[in-house]
C-alpha cells in the first residue's frame, strides 16, 4: 500500500506541476520507474515473512529462501543437527594399536556403511606379532560404542535469475572429517575438537555446472533412507567430487547430462588398495632391506618406512573421469542409465610407464508403489570402473612385491626395488578389474508418520591371480550388507529411529569378516 501510493503521488506531481523544470520532471520520472519495479517486485515475491531494518523482508523464488534486500538474489540457510548412538556388537575396524589389532577406528564413527566400517571389517583370522592370533582374539577387540553429532551440517544456496537461466551458488560442511588415531588423541578427556570438513561448493549458470559436487554417474535417488550414515554398497560413486557438468532438459521429464571430474583412481597392490592421492609422510625416506632378525632390526615394524601401499605408488592422472548420464523423472518415479570412463597410468619416474582404460555402466531407479511406499533399486558393472562403483577397485598390480625371483621378507618388502629398477621395472605387471554390484530396497509407511526401510546391497572384483597369487594383502573380493530400521517423525523435518544393520566382508584369499551394529539417531532438519 505504501509503494502504491507513492506511485499515486509521483503520478499527481507528473500531472499538476506544469510549471516544473525539466530536471525536476526527469527525477520525477525516474522516481516513478523505481517504484513502479518495486511494485512488480512485491507482486511476484508474494506475501512478506516478516519485518526487517530496511523493510520487509521477501520470500524468496524457491522454497525455505527469502531475498537478500537491495539485490535480486534469493537465499535458504539451511543444515541439520544430528545426534547418533551407534553400537557395534561386533566387527568395529580397529585402530593402528597392538599392530592393527586395537583401539577404536576414528575414521568409522558414524556407521558401518560403505564409506564406513564395512571395507574394514576385521577379519575372522588375525596375525599378531607375526603369530597367530588366540582364538576370538578378532571378536573380543571387535565390539564397542560411539556416540557422535558429527553428521551435523550447514548450507547456503543462494540463486538469482539471468538471461541464461537460474545462477546459483551453493555451500555445504559438515563435521565429519576422518580422524585415524593421528589428528586427534584422548577425544573424550576435554570435549572433542572435532574439525569442519568442506562437503560441497559449486556455481552453476543455467545447465552448466563447476565446482564440487554429487558425482554425475551417482544417483542418490535411487538410494535407500537410511540412519547409518556410511550407506550402502555397489552403488554408482563419487559422492561428492570437483568437476565440470553440463545438463540439457528433454521432453517429458527426461535429461541428459555430460561431465569431465577429477580423477583418483584406485588400486591394488602386494600391500592394500591406494587411490591416487596416497601419500607417505612427507619427507619419510625408504629404510634398508632388513639383513638379520636382531631386535635391533625388528623394531622396523614399527615404522613409517614400512613398504606398505603409500611408500609404492606410482599412480599418475592423466585424463579427467567421463561421464554421460541419461535420466527420466515422473510421478511414478524415475530411471537412471549413466556410462563412464577411467584413465589409469602406472608411472614410477623411472623404468615404468604403463596406461589402461577403464570403463562401465550403471542402471538406477525407484518406483512408488501404492500410497507413499518405495522400492529403491540399481545395477552397475564394468571393466577398471575404480571409484566410480563404491567400494570398487580399478586396476591391480604387483609393483613393490617381491619380484624376478627375489627373496621376500614379511615386514621389510622393498627386496630388490631399489637396487636394480630397470631389472624391477621390466617385471611389473598391472591389470584392470572386472566388478559388478546390485542393491534393492524397500520402503513401507505403515502410518503417516512412521516407516520402515529393509535393503540389501553387494559388491564383487574379480582380482587377477597377480594379485591373488601374492597371498600378501587383506584386499576385498567381496562386500554385503543390509539395513531394516523404523523411523517417525513426530512434527515436520524431525527424525527419530533405530536400524539393525549386519555386514559382511571376503579377501581375495577368502578371510571373512562379520559386522553387527544398532544405530539410534535424531535428526532435525532445517
Amino acid at each position: 500500500m505504501a509503494a502504491l501510493g507513492g506511485l499515486t503521488a509521483a503520478i499527481a506531481l507528473l500531472t499538476g506541476l506544469p510549471t516544473a523544470s525539466a530536471d525536476e520532471l526527469a527525477d520525477l520520472r525516474a522516481n516513478q520507474e523505481l517504484l513502479q519495479r518495486r511494485v512488480d517486485q512485491l507482486a511476484q515475491a508474494g506475501p512478506s515473512v516478516g519485518p526487517g531494518p530496511g523493510g520487509p523482508v521477501m520470500s524468496g523464488s524457491f522454497p525455505r529462501s527469502f531475498v537478500i534486500p537491495g539485490t535480486e538474489v534469493s537465499l535458504r540457510i539451511g543444515g541439520q543437527g544430528v545426534g547418533s548412538v551407534l553400537w557395534y556388537l561386533k566387527g568395529a575396524a580397529t585402530g593402528g594399536a597392538l599392530n592393527g589389532q586395537g583401539s577404536f577406528n576414528e575414521t568409522f564413527t558414524d556407521g558401518q556403511g560403505g564409506t564406513g566400517n564395512l571395507s574394514s571389517i576385521p577379519l575372522n583370522t588375525h596375525t599378531f606379532s607375526n603369530t597367530a592370533a588366540p582364538a576370538g582374539f578378532s571378536h573380543s577387540r571387535s565390539s564397542t560404542w560411539d556416540f557422535s553429532g558429527k553428521q551435523t551440517r550447514v548450507f547456503l544456496d543462494a540463486r538469482t535469475p539471468s538471461p541464461y537461466g537460474e545462477v546459483k551458488a551453493y555451500i555445504e560442511f559438515d563435521f565429519s572429517a576422518s580422524n585415524t588415531n593421528t589428528i586427534l588423541n584422548n577425544n573424550q578427556g576435554s570435549v572433542n575438537g572435532y574439525i569442519p570438513r568442506f562437503r560441497q561448493g559449486y556455481a552453476t549458470l543455467g545447465g552448466l555446472l563447476m565446482g564440487q559436487t554429487q558425482g554425475t554417474f551417482t544417483d542418490n535417488d535411487s538410494e535407500p533412507e537410511l540412519i547409518d550414515f556410511g550407506g550402502s554398497t555397489g552403488t554408482p560413486f563419487v559422492s561428492r567430487t570437483p568437476q565440470v557438468r553440463y545438463t540439457y532438459p528433454l521432453p517429458n521429464g527426461q535429461s541428459i547430462a555430460v561431465a569431465a571430474e577429477n580423477p583418483n583412481p584406485n588400486f591394488a597392490g602386494p600391500f592394500g588398495s591406494f587411490f591416487t592421492d596416497t601419500n607417505q609422510i612427507p619427507g619419510m625416506s625408504s629404510c634398508s632391506a632388513l639383513t638379520t632378525s636382531t631386535a635391533t632390526n625388528t623394531t622396523n615394524i614399527t615404522n613409517a618406512c614400512l613398504g606398505n601401499a603409500a611408500f609404492f605408488n606410482p599412480s599418475q592422472d592423466i585424463a579427467p573421469t567421463l561421464v554421460a548420464r541419461w535420466r527420466v523423472e515422473q510421478p511414478w518415479g524415475h530411471i537412471q542409465a549413466g556410462i563412464s570412463g577411467v584413465a589409469y597410468a602406472l608411472n614410477d619416474g623411472e623404468y615404468l610407464n604403463k596406461t589402461y582404460i577403464g570403463y562401465g555402466g550403471s542402471l538406477s531407479g525407484n518406483f512408488f508403489t501404492w500410497g507413499k511406499d518405495n522400492l529403491t533399486w540399481g545395477l552397475a558393472g564394468g571393466d577398471g570402473l575404480g571409484d566410480q562403483l563404491a567400494n570398487n577397485i580399478g586396476v591391480a598390480t604387483n609393483f613393490g612385491g617381491a619380484l624376478v625371483g627375489q627373496a621376500f621378507n614379511a615386514t621389510d618388502s622393498r627386496s630388490f626395488f631399489s637396487t636394480n629398477r630397470v631389472l624391477y621395472d621390466s617385471a611389473v605387471l598391472a591389470s584392470t578389474i572386472t566388478s559388478f554390484s546390485a542393491k534393492v530396497g524397500y520402503q513401507h509407511w505403515w502410518t503417516p508418520q512412521l516407516r520402515s526401510t529393509v535393503d540389501m546391497a553387494m559388491n564383487h572384483d574379480d582380482m587377477p591371480a597377480l594379485i591373488q597369487a601374492s597371498g600378501r594383502a587383506a584386499v576385498n573380493k567381496e562386500l554385503l550388507i543390509s539395513h531394516a530400521n523404523l523411523i517417525w517423525s513426530p512434527v515436520a523435518f524431525v527424525d527419530i529411529g533405530i536400524e539393525g544393520a549386519w555386514g559382511h566382508r571376503v579377501t581375495v584369499s577368502n578371510l571373512k569378516g562379520d559386522a553387527w551394529t544398532l544405530q539410534s539417531s535424531m535428526k532435525f532438519r532445517f
